[in-house]
């Protein structure tokens, strides 16, 4: 498995073009605050309760078994930074491939993530219509860069995940680029 991608991106700003992952990681943030907020005006204490436990979740095991195991550790990576961020807290682990375990916690968390608002502003319209506007547009941009990404350079393991053959039925291999 190759450590380095030889793509232009890659080449060019040594990981994920920066501005691409800037507009993604604003409308994630916006995603969540409009969730948080949304739910702290609804009451929704128990789907908040809920999407926080998760968050704390995904920051742990799947990234302990993701993560920490990937080429890409320490590194900007096209997953929202998280081969970098998880560096700041979990140790390297040398030796061990990504744990499938791992992936599935990881698919079962986000989903998660994005369906505990749904549960929690089903009483206000305005902040559903609007979390469910930024949770697509996340997705969007995600299976269109990041998944695209892995379709087109990754290795046998990314190219056969489930996002990246997504994106390729989606998008016939057209990347997002500014």
């Amino acid at each position: 498995m190759s450590t380095e991608c030889e793509c232009a991106e890659c080449l060019e700003y040594d990981g994920p073009n920066p501005m691409i992952m800037r507009v993604r990681i604003v409308i994630v943030a916006a995603q969540f605050i409009v969730a948080i907020f949304g739910m702290l005006k609804e009451r929704s204490w128990k789907p908040l309760a809920f999407l926080l436990g998760s968050i704390a979740f995904f920051f742990t095991v799947p990234r302990y078994l993701v993560c920490s195991r990937c080429e890409k550790y320490g590194r900007n990576c096209h997953s929202l930074y998280l081969g970098k961020v998880t560096s700041l807290y979990l140790p390297r682990v040398e030796g061990k491939k990504i744990s499938p375990v791992g992936a599935g916690l990881e698919g079962v968390t986000l989903a998660m993530l994005a369906n505990a608002p749904l549960v929690g502003l089903r009483g206000n319209r305005k902040y559903l219509a609007l979390y469910l506007l930024l949770s697509n547009l996340t997705l969007g941009l995600h299976l269109r860069h990041a998944c695209m990404h892995c379709l087109e350079y990754g290795d046998d393991r990314t190219k056969n995940c489930p996002g990246a053959k997504a994106a390729g039925l989606l998008f016939k291999g057209q990347r997002v680029q500014f």
